[in-house]
């Protein structure tokens, strides 16, 4: 009778069709509270309470959605059903926790904590890596000795420091890891800094002090779940070892993906955070598309084993860019690598441009004609003839919109 009953309650709030519902509800959306974990109405609750806060919605258009989420017949997103309504997502240094993706081209260091940052949040991270962005990073010019200091959670959580502090004598600069989102990316972008940073010489000294930042298991109040620094101290010296090998070099496009990987790694240690990652790489750029060929390998006994250098690049997906239209020999080679190892995807960019610009092409003939404009590499010259009153800032924002474009 008891089985029965249990049955009949789990019933009640997702469907027999729907196995996995369950189990993926309380991984995933139901959030730990004083009270023990959501249940799905709670989660419902708390949702349409957020949804209707920041849409300003009238009790019309919230009675919709609640129904409409209550049937499960059109959900919030995912990140929404874990952040939404609750203080943290109304905090305006949050507010990309409650996106699902995100796109950002990598021209700087800022790039770099911004990814660390958004991933920390949750939000799925777009990095585009073409010649044209990653060629204005500066070259390494200091070869980067890092020596970690203290163990982690040494210190009382009423003494601990929340924000990165830096101090800097002579070559030798200490980074103290502050506990909190801040502080986690204050240090690894301080880092990424520190190797081309033009007031050292030489080798810099860098000693990382990990005693301020949280031990595992500990509750995150404001974004919930549980602290897992586990990765922590091997990101500061993977990075290093990254940047050293471009010692008087800039970085290439397989470089920079190492780079933000890393710290994906450390963000997803112990399943604490999603993860979803997109790297968009010109086509013509080989070292990119061949940068997770034969990712495992084979040692003398022929036990299969991942590359340890490139074992970060799991984090994400890696798509090649054509500017021209691929060919038919181009993409039966792109399936074909999907099929096999489940990269290699491409994407035409004319056709993400075409998309992203549908209050601009809005009949088929305009579209058409575009396409053939952007195929010859005449695209701006396209809209600077059709639209001449569009801004030279608006122009260039509309001819970069191929940043996780939803198209092959």
């Amino acid at each position: 009778m008891v089985r029965e009953l249990e049955k009949l309650q789990q019933t009640s709030q997702f469907p027999e069709t729907a196995p996995a519902a369950n189990p993926v509800f309380f991984r995933t959306y139901s959030r730990r509270t004083e009270k023990g974990r959501e249940t799905w109405d709670e989660v419902c609750d708390r949702t349409l309470q957020g949804l209707t806060k920041l849409g300003k919605l009238n009790p019309a258009e919230a009675t919709i959605l609640d129904r409409m989420q209550r049937q499960i017949k059109a959900l919030s997103s995912g990140r929404w059903l874990w952040v939404g309504g609750v203080e943290w997502i109304e905090q305006p240094e949050n507010f990309s926790g409650g996106y699902n993706c995100s796109s950002t081209n990598i021209c700087d260091w800022r790039a770099f904590g911004l990814l660390m940052d958004l991933a920390m949040m949750g939000c799925g991270t777009g990095a585009v890596l073409e010649p044209k962005y990653i060629n204005q990073l500066p070259p390494i010019r200091n070869y980067l000795n890092v020596i970690l200091q203290g163990e982690i959670g040494t210190i009382p959580i009423n003494e601990r420091r929340e924000e990165t502090e830096i101090t800097i004598v002579g070559n030798e600069v200490t980074i103290y890891v502050g506990d909190s989102r801040r502080g986690w990316v204050k240090s690894y972008q301080t880092l990424l800094e520190l190797s081309t940073d033009e007031r050292f010489t030489g080798e810099v000294k860098v000693i990382v002090d990990l005693s301020n930042v949280r031990p595992a298991g500990e509750r995150l109040k404001g974004f919930g779940g549980v602290a897992n620094p586990i990765k922590l101290p091997d990101l500061y010296l993977r990075c290093a070892a990254i940047l050293n090998k471009a010692l008087g070099r800039q970085l290439n496009s397989v470089e920079c993906c190492l780079l933000i990987d890393e710290a994906a790694v450390v963000v997803v240690a112990g399943n604490v955070r999603r993860s979803a990652g997109m790297r968009q790489g010109i086509s013509e750029d080989e070292l990119f598309a061949n940068a997770k060929s034969n990712l495992w390998q084979q040692d003398e006994n022929g036990n299969w084993r991942i590359d340890p250098e490139r074992d970060a690049l799991r984090m994400a997906n890696h798509s090649r860019v054509f500017h021209h239209k691929p060919t038919l020999e181009e993409t039966i080679a792109a399936v074909r690598t999907q099929y096999y190892s489940g990269e290699g995807a491409i994407q035409w960019a004319g056709e993400a441009i075409a998309r992203a610009n549908c209050d601009l092409l809005k009949t088929p003939e305009l579209k058409v004609d575009f396409l053939k404009a952007y195929d010859q590499g005449k695209a701006q010259e396209w809209i600077e003839e059709n639209y001449p009153n569009i801004s030279p800032d608006e122009l260039e924002h509309r001819l970069a919109r191929l940043g996780l474009n939803p198209c092959g």
